[in-house]
């Protein structure tokens, strides 16, 4: 609970590249990173407020890029933990891109700071799985991924909802639908999809490793349309435009703690390697109860 009575989550987010660390520092009021561009632990600050009808949320950057993260893990629990102080008090922590796939994907974090933490996957899967519904139209459907949870989520709710699902196909140009799951990004050549694909992207850094090419279109993977009631400070609306989807969109990953302080669940949604359907199916429940809705969004083509 804040210190107003409501419902407060942190929800810890890192740079893809290294001029958004430096801005990053801007909101933080950290002019040393933003000059120099080589963060310490005190450099891990706010980087907006947002909030929804009774929940407040703080964004907090971890000004580490993701080769960063992946390659000293304890060095990314420590200053997620430091994240999560700057937030204080918050009743659940959500994790952003890499930093859900660090540590234990989660539970070395809740163990260390005792709150329950939520890497964004139930919520991740559920937009995909919508979003691509809707674009299928029965077609058979690739998903990237296989390895992690989110894709095998994705392919098990397609295959329930009666679509033909590869799970990490080794020609991913026989498909006209893919989903791009990969836990980390950059994993497929562009010139592996078939002219005329639609590519439903949920990696962070993105799934193609080059730009998208001619006759290709790329749909945002994790996109949730705002609805009314939704609140930010000025540094939120900045923080929409810069790190999400545009200013009236948001990653759905960021819903996943809003909804479970919403709800008032004492578990979060999606910790570690398994990502139940059963969870999946009720943060989707909970989360169009709110008036939130994955939307269709163009990338590219």
């Amino acid at each position: 609970m804040s210190r107003s009575g409501k419902a407060r989550f942190a929800f810890v987010v890192h740079p893809l590249v290294p001029i958004a660390r430096r801005l990053g520092a801007v909101p933080s009021t950290r002019p040393g990173l933003l000059l120099s561009g080589r963060p310490t632990i005190d450099d891990v600050g706010v980087y907006a407020r947002v909030g929804f009808e009774d929940v407040e949320g703080v964004v907090v950057g971890v000004p580490l890029l993701p080769d960063e993260l992946l390659a000293d893990q304890a060095k990314a629990l420590a200053w997620m933990e430091r994240a999560v102080q700057v937030a204080a008090p918050v009743a659940y922590v959500g994790l952003g891109s890499v930093l859900a796939v660090v540590a234990g994907r989660g539970q070395a974090l809740s163990e260390a700071c005792g709150l329950p933490v939520t890497t964004g996957n139930a919520a991740t899967a559920w937009a995909a799985t919508t979003i691509t519904r809707q674009i299928a139209e029965g077609r058979p459907v690739a998903v990237l991924g296989g390895r992690g949870a989110v894709g095998k989520a994705v392919a098990e709710l397609l295959a329930a909802d009666g679509l033909p699902v590869a799970l990490d196909p080794v020609d991913v140009g026989l498909y006209e639908v893919v989903v791009g799951a990969h836990t980390t990004g950059g994993v497929l050549p562009p010139t592996a999809l078939r002219p005329g694909a639609t590519l439903v992207d949920v990696a962070l850094p993105p799934t193609l490793s080059g730009p998208p090419p001619p006759g290709v279109t790329v749909l945002a993977g994790e996109s949730v349309a705002l609805p009314p009631g939704w609140r930010r400070d000025v540094w939120g609306h900045l923080f929409h435009v810069l790190a999400g989807y545009g200013w009236r969109s948001v990653y759905a990953c960021l819903l996943e703690p809003l909804i479970a302080a919403r709800v008032g669940r004492a578990t979060p949604f999606a910790q570690g390697r398994r990502l139940d359907v059963s969870a999946i199916k009720a943060f989707g429940d909970a989360a169009e109860a709110a008036g939130f809705r994955p939307q269709i969004r163009k990338l590219h083509g």
